[in-house]
């Protein structure tokens, strides 16, 4: 194990996260982020982002079945949904292409890992492939982030029960669906 220092470390890299290792770096701390999963979090990966670009290709298709209203013809429409999810996941690479170019801009370290506390003044990083590090900081700021609330009889499965992630990924529309939340 490697022991690395800095006078700054942040947990997550969603909004608050990355926003907050930019101003610990402008402000002249040597800043490392830690990120189990791409910078921007849930809301830039799997929540508003997302959801956001899968909106407005639904508003685009309901204004050109609509076009009659402006004296527009269209024979026929139709939408592929294959084609859509893509867009939408498109749309959330280049935005995390993004806040990867604001960190390293700012010369903030991208750690890719879970942080574990071990003391008031170390981290230790785990890697998904398992290999492990301990960062030593001065100020640590914890900014984990969302998570799907589960309920008690409704186990999450995957398949009937599905969280946020789940949606996002799929790849044949739903025929029907019922939003808790």
């Amino acid at each position: 194990m490697s022991n690395i220092s800095y006078d700054c470390v942040v947990i997550g890299a969603g909004p608050g996260g990355y926003v907050a290792a930019i101003r610990a770096s402008q402000l002249g701390l040597k800043t490392a982020v830690i990120e189990k999963e791409s910078p921007g979090g849930v809301c830039l990966n799997w929540g508003c982002i997302p959801s956001k670009a899968l909106l407005k290709s639904a508003e685009v298709y309901t204004e050109i079945k609509h076009a009659n209203n402006f004296g527009i013809t269209v024979d026929s429409v139709s939408f592929d949904f294959p084609a859509i999810m893509k867009r939408s996941r498109s749309v959330v690479d280049r935005m995390t292409k993004g806040v990867q170019f604001l960190l390293k801009k700012n010369n903030i370290d991208y750690l890719s890992g879970t942080g574990k506390l071990l003391s008031r003044n170390s981290i230790q990083v785990s890697t998904s492939e398992g290999s492990r590090q301990v960062v030593n900081f001065r100020k640590a700021i914890i900014a984990t982030g969302g998570r799907a609330r589960t309920m008690p009889h409704l186990p999450i499965d995957g398949e009937r029960i599905l969280t946020y992630r789940h949606v996002l990924a799929q790849k044949e529309q739903p025929k029907e669906i019922l939003i808790i939340g």
